[in-house]
């Protein structure tokens, strides 16, 4: 049955899915944008023990890449292919005149699917490059600060990105915010149904990576830091070097969700990246679903994003219900949830498993039975194999049973 819905969807030739297939589309691509960001979460801090509170800076710099980056460049493209678009080189016209342009280059997309898929593997790309720079810059303060310290340093920088976003024109039309080109126009069904069969799969391949490195010996490396660093550097790993790393490569994953969120709503504006929505309720998943664990963080965002998302499209009823404004409901939703979990569930609702290292037999490891009869050990007189008359005793090949006067 839900395979016949999601081909209906698919091949639906409609302008616009409506109803209840609006309320699937809508779960499935706000479901894949958080299990990236989640999953990304789960592995700096469930697995390595990085608080990373910036998961909003990380998104916003996927989205920023799309109408800075990616906009302009297609632009660029369809004029080399012969299409007139109005003037975009200074704000006044970028902002402007970009529903004309964004219109223009459309109509060239819708015949050059090709270079729809060229432009979303570009942004992608890119995305994951700046993210991981982004990453980078994170990991100074990661380096020096304390866990609270650096929770109050990340947060201030997702604020400092939206202001960026706000008072830049060229960055992402300011506080207006800009269209950018639909690049699945050529689809002739509806693109959201396609933009979120694409972010599933994203948020698929994302899910077994993670999984496939914390099964790994970096994912054992990942945890020994977690629970105690000193003895990991004190082997002669890089904790320093380990921690850039994690913080890059998440980094860079999680830009994507930025990324794809923009090609959904074909629209940018900075608010649309908030702290409280782009980091707060991840954050609420990871801890619902269980932290360091990958199924319980896929089950905490099924659950908080189906949940959202009812709440939003019954907003009207819940009017009725509730005796404070329901626009606040979700925010009191949040705050509730984590409570209760804390309270009653604080390891999650699938708590983290023991690691499992391919190749050991842990059954046979616990059910081991050592039998020792001490009546039968004979007393062995000490300093039996201690001085120079204990090298004699062990080369001479006497037994630590025989006493001696």
């Amino acid at each position: 049955m839900l395979q016949d819905i999601a081909l209906g969807l698919l091949t639906s030739n409609v302008a616009a899915v409506t109803g209840t297939q609006r309320l699937i589309v809508d779960i499935a691509m706000y479901f894949g944008l958080f299990v990236i960001v989640a999953m990304a979460l789960n592995f700096q801090y469930g697995n390595a023990g990085i608080p990373n509170m910036g998961c909003a800076v990380q998104v916003i710099v996927g989205g920023f890449t799309v109408s800075a980056l990616t906009t302009r460049l297609i632009f660029t493209m369809v004029e080399a292919g012969g299409v007139q678009l109005q003037p975009w080189a200074e704000d006044f016209d970028w902002v402007y005149n970009n529903p004309v342009n964004v219109d223009l280059t459309n109509d060239y997309i819708a015949t050059h699917a090709m270079f729809g898929w060229s432009m979303l593997l570009f942004s992608l790309a890119m995305s994951l490059i700046l993210g991981a720079v982004i990453g980078w810059v994170i990991s100074l303060p990661a380096i020096r600060l304390r866990a609270t310290y650096l929770m109050i340093v990340l947060i201030t920088m997702a604020d400092a990105a939206q202001i960026f976003g706000r008072n830049i024109p060229a960055i992402s039309g300011g506080t207006l915010g800009m269209f950018i080109p639909n690049i699945f126009e050529w689809y002739p069904g509806d693109r959201t149904v396609l933009s979120a069969v694409i972010t599933l799969l994203i948020g698929l391949v994302s899910f077994f990576i993670f999984r496939t490195m914390l099964n790994s010996p970096y994912g054992r490396l990942m945890r020994a830091i977690r629970e105690n660093e000193i003895t990991v550097g004190s082997v002669g790993k890089n904790v320093v070097g380990i921690r850039r790393n994690i913080l890059m490569f998440a980094s860079g994953v999680t830009a994507l969700s930025g990324t794809l969120l923009a090609f959904y709503f074909s629209f940018v504006v900075e608010a649309n990246y908030q702290r409280a929505f782009w980091t707060y309720w991840p954050w609420l998943m990871l801890i619902l679903g269980g932290p360091g664990n990958n199924a319980g963080t896929f089950l905490g965002c099924a659950l908080i994003t189906a949940m959202r998302r009812v709440i939003i499209v019954n907003k009207w009823f819940l009017q009725s219900v509730f005796f404070f404004p329901v626009a606040y409901f979700e925010a009191v939703l949040l705050g509730v949830l984590l409570i209760l979990v804390i309270m009653f569930r604080p390891n999650g609702l699938i708590p983290e498993k023991l690691l499992y290292i391919p190749g050991v037999n842990y059954t046979m490891m616990v059910q081991e039975e050592v039998e020792v009869d001490w009546r039968g050990t004979t007393t062995v007189k000490r300093g039996f194999s201690s001085g120079i008359q204990g090298i004699f005793n062990v080369l001479g090949g006497k037994k630590a049973t025989e006493e001696e006067d």
